[in-house]
């Protein structure tokens, strides 16, 4: 029985590989973590604030409602000339991002010239779903 949902699972994972097709024209605008993954993102930003300062960790965590009111204010707005920003309540960041050739991967190029690379999972003109190279976790994001 494992055999089988080994198979099954694996030749799902082996036959959508070929079914991305994500383009640049899809990944321009603005958009947003969708409502079904920001539990998710807040949980790893307290993990992270935590692991960082782990004297303060019921500070962190009495600050969850704030965290939630932030993740769903964030943007991030992909632009044509292949930059980007991260708008934040926290404030605006910039740089780069390239589609790769396959459509399968996003570099975004931090100000600070350091690399995340998020695997492309699904996308459409609507829809973004990446493995976010940084948290190393499933994200979707949809336009506001």
């Amino acid at each position: 029985m494992k055999l089988k949902v080994l198979t099954a699972v694996a030749a799902t994972v082996f036959l959508s590989a070929f079914t991305i097709s994500t383009s640049e024209k899809d990944l321009v605008g603005s958009w947003k973590i969708d409502d079904s993954s920001v539990n998710k993102v807040v949980k790893l930003v307290i993990e992270k604030a935590v692991e960082a300062n782990p004297a303060v960790e019921d500070q962190i965590n009495a600050q969850k409602d704030m965290i939630v009111t932030m993740i769903k204010g964030v943007r991030l707005n992909i632009k044509a000339d292949h930059t980007y920003e991260t708008v934040s309540p926290q404030g605006t960041k910039t740089g780069k991002w390239t589609l790769a050739a396959d459509g399968k991967a996003i570099d975004f190029t931090k100000e600070d010239g350091s690399i995340r690379k998020d695997a492309v999972l699904e996308s459409s003109a609507t829809r973004l779903k990446v493995i976010n190279g940084d948290m190393k976790d499933t994200v979707v994001y949809v336009h506001p």
